[in-house]
Order: structure tokens, then C-alpha cells, then sequence
């Protein structure tokens, strides 16, 4: 076991530690009720950061009491916390987050990289095309972690590495798939082109054999396809390649070589998409459009803890990137009114490297929902929209 994995223990072990010291001590109190540790990845659906929670509380009735009004128990707790090296700050009411006390730690660290591996794979689960390019820049550059997938998730990944690139592509169902994992189409000026998949999530000791490529070879005829796309995260024996130059064109083979720089290029063009979107000659006419209709349902509001309006640049099925616009108040004070969004701001506003976050994206009877930044956006009105801040 390398150091890397040798920290990942030591934190699974100490979220196994700290989970127990709670639940101890609430049930020797008798208020263990209400309550459960939640994981920041699963309950935020954000991407994590260096330093950030290790695990949640989620906590109401005598744990939520104990612990905001900082009684003699909840100093029990946090004795007993900090003697394993962590301590709970709140997040907001019901919701506690356990932090690390030394914050320079390779704990921390080692923390940090178990979160964004989680991730990660909430990301491929997505199973479509990922408009911040944030799953493709990770593989680029950590290509030993294909094989931390699960074969279905190493599918999931390749079908959304190709949809990135614009082709429309099918996943199989994953068994009894008939000898094809994958199906791409590829616009072409005669029409589209039909590559079959065959994808292979095994390690470099375990080689793709002449007989696997034979059967994809039959399946392009069987299917009556325009090629097909042998893909591995392992390495082919010499025959196995010979036999792929002798079908010419229609048999492409592809290791983890060719998945590096295909993430590289779809990460690029993520990263190039979102620059034509955030450009003022896009982005203001946007606004523009908006401003003369009145609503759209790419400006969107959310209020978890003030209104604040968004105009979405790129989505797809399941995700989405969001940019901040400003706002004015319209009446109230303060503490209490309405506010509306400003249309008519300038590209300077789009400058700002914060001013754009990724979402997840929602249709649920047609209904669009963008969860992103901890808050819930919905397309707007067109109406003020109320706020109160002593609520």
C-alpha cells in the first residue's frame, strides 16, 4: 500500500472513529433521535475543496439544542472530538460540519482527495456530456484511476467523453448487450456514421486477446456499422493489432493512451465552449433578449438566502453552467423588499473567474431546476422578487 492509500485508510478510519464518538455520546444522553452523518458530496452535490468538511451532521431536536446553545454535554462531545484531532462548527441550523483542527495535515489533504474522487464519480453517473469539462481535465492527468471505475462507470465515462465532442451516443444495457456496449453516431453530409463499442476496464497484467477484436469485427458486419471501436484501459497482444491493420479503417483499437488525449481534447473544448458562451458578443445580446421580453428560461433565481439571479450558458441533460448577474432592489429597505435583476450590465461582469459555477440540472415534469453553490435556481417571472432578511 502506497502512502496516498495508506492516508485514504487513516480517513475512512477516522469517519468510522468520529461517527461512533457521536452516536455514543448522544445515546448516553438519550437524544440520538433526529439525527444522522451524511456525507458533504452526497448532501451539497458540490464539488469539493481543500480543507472543507470531512463529515455532516444533520441534526434536530436535542443533538441540534445540546449543541447550539453549547451545553455542558455538547462540551463533553467536543472534548472528546478534539482528542482524535477534529472539531464541529455549524453550517447553518440543523446542519454540523466536522473540520480538522490541523488544517496543514496530510490528513487533511489525503481528505480532500477521498472528496473529490467521490466527485468524480458523481460526475460519471451523470452518464451524459459534462459542460465544465472538470471530469475530463481529471482523467487527462490521473489516467491510473480509470481503473478505480467500475465497468459500467468506465461505459458511462467513454459515452460522455464522446458526447462532449458533439456525437450522440447510446450505452448499452450493460448485460446481455449483445456484444455492444456503446453505440456513436457521427454526423456526416451523407449521414450519420455508426460506430459499435466494445469496452474492456481491464488491468495492463490482463491483455485483449485476438478473439475479443474477432468478435467486434463480426459484430460491425452484423450490425451493418461503419466501424467499429475496440476500447481498453489494459494493452493488446501483437496479433491482436495485426489483425486490426488487416481490416483497415473499419476496426479501431484504443488503450489508455488514446483515452488520456481524448479527455484532453473534450476538456479543451469544454473549456473553449464556455469562453464562446461568457464572450460579450454572446452574452449581451442574451441579455438584450431577455431584457425586450420581459422573462426567459435561461435567466433563472435563486433565494436560499437572498435572491440571486443567474443566466444559464450551456447545459445539458444533467448539468449546467451558470452565470451571476447583478441585482437592484426595488422597494423595502434593508431587511426587507424585492429585488430585480440588472440586464443591462457590461462584459466586465463576466470577467470574474467566480462569476460562473456548474449546476446540476433537473427536469422533472417539465419543470428545469439548477442546483449549484447550495442554492435551488428556477427560471423567473419576470416579477420583484421578495426577500427578507430577518427570516
Amino acid at each position: 500500500m502506497d502512502l496516498q492509500s495508506a492516508l485514504e485508510a487513516d480517513i475512512q478510519s477516522l469517519i468510522v472513529r468520529i461517527t461512533a464518538l457521536t452516536v455514543n455520546w448522544a445515546k448516553r444522553h438519550d437524544i440520538w433521535y433526529d439525527a444522522c452523518h451524511v456525507d458533504p458530496i452526497a448532501h451539497y452535490d458540490e464539488e469539493p475543496f481543500l480543507g472543507g468538511a470531512l463529515l455532516l451532521l444533520c441534526a434536530e431536536g436535542g443533538v441540534n439544542t445540546f449543541l447550539e446553545w453549547d451545553y455542558d454535554e455538547a462540551r463533553e462531545l467536543n472534548q472528546e472530538l478534539e482528542a482524535v484531532g477534529v472539531y464541529l462548527e455549524c453550517h447553518e441550523s440543523c446542519t454540523w460540519g466536522y473540520y480538522f483542527i490541523d488544517d496543514e495535515s496530510d490528513l487533511v489533504h489525503a481528505a480532500y482527495q477521498v472528496a473529490r474522487w467521490k466527485w468524480i464519480c458523481r460526475l460519471v453517473e451523470a452518464d451524459t456530456a459534462d459542460v465544465s469539462g472538470d471530469l475530463y481535465r481529471y482523467f487527462a492527468g490521473n489516467a491510473q484511476d480509470f481503473h478505480r471505475l467500475g465497468h459500467r462507470e468506465f461505459e458511462t465515462l467513454i459515452s460522455s467523453i464522446f458526447a462532449a465532442r458533439g456525437w450522440r451516443t447510446e450505452l448499452g444495457p450493460g448485460s446481455a448487450d449483445e456484444g455492444v456496449d456503446l453505440r456513436i453516431w457521427q454526423r456526416d453530409p451523407i449521414g450519420d456514421l455508426l460506430t459499435i463499442v466494445q469496452v474492456k476496464r481491464y488491468s495492463a497484467s490482463n491483455p485483449i486477446k485476438l478473439e475479443a477484436v474477432a468478435a467486434l469485427s463480426a459484430h460491425v458486419d452484423r450490425y451493418n456499422a461503419n466501424r467499429g471501436l475496440f476500447i481498453t484501459s489494459s494493452r493488446y497482444l501483437p496479433g491482436v493489432r495485426r489483425f486490426a491493420e488487416q481490416a483497415g479503417s473499419k476496426l479501431i483499437l484504443a488503450d489508455s493512451r488514446n483515452l488520456v488525449e481524448w479527455c484532453n481534447q473534450s476538456a479543451q473544448e469544454m473549456v473553449m465552449a464556455r469562453n464562446r458562451a461568457m464572450a460579450a458578443q454572446e452574452i449581451l445580446p442574451l441579455l438584450q433578449e431577455i431584457q425586450a421580453r420581459g422573462t426567459d428560461p435561461r435567466l433563472v433565481v435563486g433565494d436560499r438566502h437572498h435572491p440571486s439571479f443567474c443566466v444559464v450558458l450551456r447545459e445539458s441533460r444533467t448539468s449546467a453552467l451558470l452565470a451571476h448577474i447583478p441585482s437592484v432592489q426595488s422597494s423595502g429597505d434593508f431587511h426587507v423588499g424585492r429585488v430585480m435583476p440588472v440586464l443591462n450590465c457590461g462584459p466586465e461582469i463576466f470577467a470574474r473567474r467566480d462569476t460562473v459555477f456548474r449546476a446540476t440540472r433537473t427536469d422533472e415534469q417539465g419543470q428545469v431546476r439548477y442546483w449549484g453553490q447550495r442554492t435551488l435556481f428556477y427560471a423567473w417571472d419576470g416579477r420583484p422578487v421578495y426577500f427578507d432578511r430577518l427570516d
